[in-house]
């Protein structure tokens, strides 16, 4: 089933670490059940169960749009939350060891040139990673770099495989950022995820990036500056 997180707990999980670009898989409770479920939360806001009927609920959601399926959905209270890093099953595709590892994993913090523009790629016209009142990424937040992203575009790949993102649809925007010389970020390679092959590069901006440094918001495929 899909369903929508209280506004407190909205509120609990922007406060947490992204999972991938867009989502974040949990471990929780319903409250008053006993039994541990797997989730994977969309936009911060609207959870689907991990099972077997995971693929079809998240289909269903970019199917019927977004915004609409946030307003349909019943609220319901889970406890215990716990953030996790990867899902438990669903993975159509093998990992190579000799691939370059996931950004969280990269002990190496890289620090931006204030030269260069980073893009996240995403479904939500309001993506709530984005602080638009102070244009700047929140922290735990993923991006890609300008370069994957125009790489993406010119090979016409499609970005739901290359950033192995959990949904079935087409990305719709991008959100372009030039962070501040001092928001160190870790670079890696996206690792595949819900059967997606994965293999594009991605940032990790564990502490975001400075106010101001959210530049625009424009439709996928748009190159900016």
């Amino acid at each position: 089933m899909i369903f929508k997180l209280l506004p407190n707990q909205q509120q609990e999980l922007i406060s947490m670490p992204e999972t991938g670009m867009g989502y974040q898989l949990i471990e929780a409770r319903f409250k008053g059940e006993y039994p541990l479920k797997e989730f994977i939360v969309l936009n911060d806001e609207l959870i689907v169960e991990s099972n077997y009927l995971m693929r079809d609920y998240v289909r269903q959601i970019f199917t019927t749009g977004f915004n609409l399926s946030v307003k349909n959905a019943s609220y319901r209270e889970l406890t215990g939350i716990k953030l996790l890093s990867e899902t438990k099953s669903f993975n159509a595709f093998e990992e190579n060891d000799d691939e370059a590892s996931p950004a969280k994993e990269n002990p190496t913090v890289t620090y931006p040139d204030r030269k260069t523009y980073y893009v996240r790629l995403s479904t939500y016209d309001d993506d709530r990673r984005i602080d638009k009142k102070n244009n700047c990424l929140l922290p735990g937040s993923f991006t890609t770099t300008k370069k994957d992203y125009e790489s993406c575009v010119n090979d016409k790949d499609d970005p739901v495989e290359r950033y192995a993102l959990p949904n079935e649809e087409k990305i719709e925007w991008a959100f372009h950022i030039l962070p501040d010389t001092k928001d160190g970020y870790k670079f890696g390679t996206v690792k595949p995820e819900f059967g997606k092959r994965g293999g594009g590069k991605e940032c990790y901006f564990e502490n975001g990036t400075s106010f101001g440094t959210f530049k625009k918001q424009t439709a996928y495929g748009i190159f900016y500056p």
